[in-house]
């Protein structure tokens, strides 16, 4: 596991304005255990590791840096608003891709 993992939980941590005590009290672990995965010194437990994908809804290889695809779980919205979504995405690609 590399220092992406660590990486990882602390962006996505502070995405969701969460601090390292509340993700710890989530987990039922200790905040200096959060500061050691940041820090890639500990590596998490499958349960651990599972339960940081449910929390901030991406997948574990996300976590891990086997993909670089952030996973957004559109499963409560309708066809036409998932539609909404890849349109957007397709477009914020397109600009991208022009600008190179």
């Amino acid at each position: 596991m590399s220092d992406k993992f660590g990486n990882r939980i602390k962006q996505l941590r502070q995405r969701t304005d969460m601090t390292q005590l509340e993700l710890a009290q989530d987990l039922h672990v200790s905040p200096a255990l959060i500061s050691a995965y940041e820090l890639g010194e500990r590596k998490p437990s499958l349960k651990i590791l599972i339960q940081l994908a449910y929390i901030f809804q991406v997948s574990s290889d996300y976590l891990l840096g086997i993909n670089g695809s952030f996973l957004q779980d559109v499963e409560d919205l309708s066809c036409e608003e998932t539609a909404a979504v890849q349109t957007f995405i397709d477009m914020l690609r397109s600009r991208r891709e022009k600008k190179v």
